[in-house]
């Protein structure tokens, strides 16, 4: 008796080195070994695999799905039908001979003091577009073919992120966040007034972010020299370069008083970064002068120079121009300007 014992004990002992060490199933019904590759490996000449049968219901309700989880939905397709279900990227999608379409890209916003209307590019192969304000594409709402979602009652200030989906028959895409500061040109911010917001290209432009320019609300010369005439900096006359001018000419130019170095020494407001605007950035304030306000009728120095000798300036005259001074001029307002 007591060597069966020891027998069956050391057979049970083969048996658990040999489970732990191939830890695979074969089921079939020829006792072959389950291929290396495969964990599971299931082969019938005259059988399938069932898996687990699921309403659209039943399948939603699963907590926590583990990605790459499969059911069979008993009623997931649009006519009623069942299809294979996959839960991939955080979303169940169905197993069909088509495509998802792929995810929206993120539009220019269009934004108003309450109101942000949220706007995505078209999709190639979407039949429609959900939107919410939760990550969460069971409960967000049918746009239809829309790519534009108009959202009231919003607080300026506030930085708000959104989602939207493209869907077809086939599922729905990946989830794209959109987020947005509600801020708008003529809003009084961050130590001045906003009077552009950078567009693709500028040089301050960032795919996704906003950002722009805020003016300060008075001027703060009625007239200063640009300085060194004489002296090529060299400047640009591109949106987003006005900072980049004036620490330029700042460094480049010692003579005290300038239009430059008086807005680089600026402290107004609690903000010390502001700076003498291009020529193309000044542009921008004068086409919005009249919601700004508190311009007088006469030439505004740029950063930007025209030679060595001169350099750009604008009217804030109806209908005004820009035009050339010689540097050593006295006889042009300065108004500073700053980037959110």
């Amino acid at each position: 008796m007591k060597t069966k014992i020891i027998l069956s004990c050391l057979i049970g002992m083969l048996m658990f080195m040999t489970i732990r060490t191939y830890a695979q199933v074969g089921v079939n019904d020829d006792n072959s070994a389950a291929d290396p590759s495969a964990g599971l490996d299931v082969k019938f000449t005259n059988k399938g695999v069932l898996m687990p049968r699921l309403t659209f219901d039943q399948r939603n309700a699963i907590q926590y799905p583990a990605e790459g989880l499969m059911v069979y939905c008993t009623n997931c397709k649009q006519d009623g039908t069942g299809v294979i279900s996959i839960f991939q990227g955080g979303l169940w999608k169905n197993v069909t001979d088509c495509l998802e379409p792929d995810q929206p890209e993120e539009g220019i916003h269009l934004l108003t003091e309450t109101q942000i209307t949220w706007n995505w590019n078209p999709v190639p192969g979407a039949t429609g577009y959900k939107w919410n304000t939760t990550d969460d594409f069971n409960t967000a709402s049918d746009m239809g073919t829309n790519t534009f979602m108009p959202e009231t009652g919003l607080t300026t200030g506030i930085t708000y992120t959104r989602y939207v989906w493209a869907y077809n028959s086939c599922g729905a895409s990946q989830v794209t966040s959109m987020i947005q500061l509600l801020v708008y040109i003529g809003l009084s911010y961050q130590g001045g007034t906003i009077f552009y917001l950078y567009q693709p290209g500028d040089s301050g432009y960032v795919a996704g972010e906003l950002h722009g320019l805020i003016a300060a609300v008075s001027d703060q010369s009625s007239g200063a020299p640009w300085g060194c005439a004489g002296t090529l900096i060299g400047t640009s006359n591109a949106i987003g370069m006005g900072q980049a001018n004036t620490t330029a000419i700042v460094n480049g130019c010692s003579t005290a008083g300038i239009a430059a170095r008086i807005c680089d020494d600026l402290v107004l407001n609690g903000f010390s970064d502001w700076f003498l605007p291009t020529k193309d950035e000044l542009n921008q304030l004068y086409l919005q002068r009249s919601v700004l306000g508190g311009f007088a009728f006469d030439y505004y120095c740029s950063s930007s120079e025209y030679d060595a000798v001169s350099a750009w300036s604008q009217g804030f005259e109806p209908n005004s121009l820009t035009m050339w001074v010689h540097k050593n001029s006295a006889t042009v307002y300065v108004r500073a300007v700053r980037t959110f």
